[in-house]
């Protein structure tokens, strides 16, 4: 029996399903920016412009489909029936984000952005989906502040550690073989969907949660809003996918045209900033439990921006991985607290105010944020360095080029982090407010 109060080997299974989206959607987000500019060779402003604009989709998609999810009867649960419908679906769509039937010289660059916008618009919807249906799945299986420290640890060391270390370590030693991105893209979608199929033997769902009543969405939204604990989770997420984004966006071509690195040492940096932030885990479980949510994760961004300096003088592999490790150390923080602690926090404070279950619907708006800092990295990105002079036909790049990648790859992040820093000074659920709060939640839900 884990920490979790659930059997450790279902807590295992239910965190391959964060494994199966982190693998895929890391994927995408580290090297779709890449592949489309640099392989496919559509103009970099283009894919930043595609990407950022394709996002607000989710303004609709995201929130609907957590109010549906909300609202499921079904014999086979309330979420899980999205998982088994959809992990096909989306690791067939994932694998044709890299298989463009279309190419710049035949088709144009207009036709190959078409495509480019469709088919990541398709991947994305399905992605969403699966993925907030697994994500609303933690507040309603970990209750105490004991159970959500070891359930989030194990989640994101699963999750981050086995699915984002293998995405962004190994992906580019599988392009640059002789598998290329066919060979990615089949075997990324594979693996995920097992692990979507896999993570169903770990769910157990909580009959009480689903006999809450509901809204309509409209109302759910204007409640929402109104809320201002989600409005401060929901900045505060943004921060850390944004200074995530940042790093996996631009690491590829920082390999590329800082360090002149291959494919295997650009996994080398990658997988350094990946390890050392899984690693970091076990340590951020025992600050959280000592400091509490709020005050750990303002230890983890001030170590964040104080970390990421350094990358503006890295001149070797060695050099730059060890700081991508020590990076990784101060990102581990807000990776095991911001996405299910901050969350599960708000969701218990939302059920006492209103007695109303909606993992979903938050969950549902909150992914459809998500979707806007890797678009948001890839429009400045894409953007700095059209204005530098980048263009993939050249053999060798303007000197801009380099100054521009380091620059976004450091300053970038550590913006970020002093925005977190002040939002988290906003941040109302700490000490005996919060205590409150989850004790009160608790008897709520046994009295149900």
């Amino acid at each position: 029996m884990s920490k979790s109060g659930l059997p450790l080997w279902k807590v295992v299974l239910y965190s391959l399903g964060n494994a199966a989206g982190l693998l895929t959607y890391n994927t995408f987000n580290a090297f779709i920016q890449f592949f489309y500019t640099d392989k496919v060779g559509l103009p970099p402003q283009w894919v930043g412009r595609g990407w950022f604009a394709f996002g607000f989709w989710n303004a609709v998609n995201d929130p609907v489909a957590g109010w549906l999810s909300d609202n499921t009867q079904s014999k086979i649960g309330r979420r899980t029936f999205y998982i088994r419908l959809l992990a096909l679906p989306v690791a067939i769509a994932f694998a044709l984000v890299w298989l463009p039937p279309l190419t710049v010289d035949e088709h144009g660059a207009t036709a190959v952005m078409v495509y480019f916008l469709v088919i990541i618009s398709i991947y994305d919807m399905l992605q969403s989906i699966i993925t907030l249906n697994q994500d609303a799945l933690f507040p309603e299986m970990f209750h105490n502040v004991e159970s959500r420290a070891a359930g989030s640890m194990v989640r994101q060391f699963i999750g981050f550690g086995l699915g984002g270390g293998i995405a962004v370590a190994l992906s580019p030693i599988i392009y640059e073989s002789a598998l290329g991105w066919t060979g990615l893209a089949i075997i990324w979608g594979a693996l995920a969907c097992l692990f979507y199929f896999l993570s169903l033997w770990g769910i157990q769902e909580n009959p009480a949660h689903a006999q809450s009543k509901t809204d309509s969405i409209p109302q759910q939204f204007r409640q929402a809003f109104r809320n201002r604990t989600f409005l401060v989770v929901l900045a505060i997420n943004f921060v850390f996918r944004f200074i995530l984004a940042v790093l996996v966006a631009a690491l590829p071509f920082y390999a590329e045209y800082v360090l002149k690195l291959d494919g295997g040492q650009t996994s080398a940096l990658l997988g350094a900033l990946i390890v050392a932030a899984t690693i970091s885990l076990f340590a951020w479980q025992g600050v959280f439990k000592r400091y509490g949510t709020r005050r750990a994760l303002l230890l983890s961004f001030s170590a964040t921006a104080v970390f990421a300096m350094p990358i503006l003088f890295t001149n070797s592999l060695i050099t730059t991985v060890l700081v991508l490790a020590v990076l990784g150390l101060g990102v581990g923080g807000a990776l095991l607290l911001g996405p299910d602690l901050l969350f599960a926090e708000l969701i218990d404070e939302d059920y006492v105010q209103t007695g109303i279950r909606r993992e979903g619907m938050y969950r549902g708006i909150l992914g459809f944020m998500f979707r806007f800092p890797p678009a948001f990295a890839g429009l400045i990105l894409g953007e700095l360095l059209a204005i530098s002079g980048y263009d993939s036909n050249l053999s060798t790049q303007p000197a801009a080029v380099e100054t521009t990648i380091r620059v976004f790859t450091a300053f970038a992040p550590i913006a970020a982090v002093l925005v977190g820093i002040l939002l988290l000074t906003r941040y109302p659920l700490h000490g005996q407010y919060l205590a409150d709060i989850q004790r009160r939640a608790n008897d709520m839900l046994s009295d149900v």
